[in-house]
């Protein structure tokens, strides 16, 4: 079966640059190698690294599609006209490009991984809406144009296909989000691995570490989380935060930048690393003593906690979106949110719970007073990261294509 995969113009392929739906569908590319049950074909804009690692891959077809910004500016009348007239558009004329290569390819299928679903109106009109999936990375809610367009959706969490509401027979399937666990265990990869590091980033043997890995934006709560570590009085509460506003590709913003004043008023105790590649986590997961995903939006899943649970680091995270399904058995300590920022970035208050802030602090002196407790969160977290392994994501998203 081929299958043309499309994901948005935003980061290469492989996922050299990071990026959450590029890695996953680097995973695919990973284990299709293996397991090879599929032609993959994908498009990507132009990157010298990600194109030297294309190389590897035998079975996925890579099209290298450059953003055309002069192209792009001479496009916004044509798209305008052409809407006007009711005929589908892209507003990026990078899928134009996107089309000419379906139709050179003529796949069997097409997955739109995410980003503006409605840019592919033309492939949808090409392919039929039966060989078209929507792969929802993010809460969304069905629309007429979207339940013209797609025929198949695959949800990342019972939250995001529950969320999708559609009005007319689609088809859903739940496609769990996943990590290399070959590369994310508990075990070090050198004797002295956590020691190390640790010396590396400033921090001693005794210090009770907290770990975030994310992007850096309001919706991730990181702000709530340094607001805690304020709270709690022991200097030797650490917090490391580690990303940026938008993987590899931007490595500062205002809201970074009011977080990083934070510094100084908490005396060593706040330590920022900026962008990590993903090869490299396992090592800080394995050096922390906890990893906190204040999420304060509707987090659609969390490939950070599995990469947290799978290295053996105790997670503790928020009641949002579909968090609780990934953690669920996993001994996490879920913290009830007292407000949600919603789809269109406003903030709505979430009366009767307490302030976010003050239940990381107390969920963190809890943790750290209670050994035994850890121990037993490490070890669950393991067992279920299992659950989300690069293999069952691979076989999960065939099942799905062929159903």
């Amino acid at each position: 079966m081929k299958v043309f995969l499309v994901p948005p113009p935003a980061l290469a392929l492989p996922a050299v640059k990071g990026g959450a739906v590029e890695t996953l569908i680097t995973h695919l590319m990973e284990e299709n190698e293996i397991q090879q049950k599929l032609e993959l074909v994908c498009v990507s804009l132009p990157d010298p690294d990600a194109e030297q690692a294309a190389l590897r891959y035998r079975h996925t077809r890579l099209y290298y599609l450059p953003a055309q910004p002069l192209r792009q500016k001479l496009w916004g009348p044509v798209c305008g006209q052409l809407r006007r007239m009711k005929r589908p558009a892209p507003l990026d004329c990078w899928y134009n490009q996107v089309l000419r290569a379906v139709q050179a390819e003529q796949p069997d299928l097409v997955v739109t991984e995410g980003g503006d679903l409605t840019e592919t109106q033309m492939i949808s009109q090409v392919m039929g809406r039966d060989r078209c999936f929507a792969h929802l990375h993010m809460q969304l809610k069905a629309t007429p144009l979207l339940e013209r367009m797609y025929g198949n959706i695959l949800a990342i969490s019972q939250f995001v296909a529950d969320s999708y509401q559609p009005t007319r027979p689609v088809r859903v399937h739940l496609v769990p989000n996943c990590v290399d666990l070959a590369r994310f265990s508990p075990r070090p990869a050198f004797v002295g691995e956590q020691e190390d590091l640790r010396r590396r980033l400033g921090f001693e043997k005794e210090d009770f570490v907290l770990l975030f890995c994310g992007r850096i934006c309001p919706e991730k709560g990181i702000h709530h989380l340094i607001e805690a570590l304020g709270l709690l009085p022991d200097p030797r509460i650490k917090l490391l935060v580690i990303g940026s506003p938008f993987f590899a590709a931007e490595d500062s913003s205002p809201f970074f930048e009011q977080l990083k004043e934070k510094q100084k008023a908490l005396q060593g105790r706040l330590v920022f690393t900026g962008f990590v590649p993903n090869d490299q986590l396992p090592a800080y997961y394995r050096m922390a003593n906890a990893a906190c995903f204040p999420a304060v939006w509707d987090e659609p899943a969390g490939i950070t906690a599995i990469e947290a649970m799978a290295c053996g680091c105790p997670v503790i995270a928020t009641q949002s979106g579909g968090m609780p399904e990934y953690l669920e058995g996993s001994d996490a300590i879920l913290l009830p949110r007292d407000q949600r920022i919603r789809g269109n970035g406003s903030l709505e208050e979430l009366p009767g719970a307490p302030a976010l802030p003050q239940s990381i602090a107390q969920a963190v002196e809890q943790l750290r007073a209670d050994p035994r407790r850890a121990a037993d969160m490490s070890a669950a977290g393991c067992r279920r990261a299992q659950d989300f392994s690069r293999q069952a994501y691979y076989q999960n998203f065939v099942a799905a294509l062929k159903r």
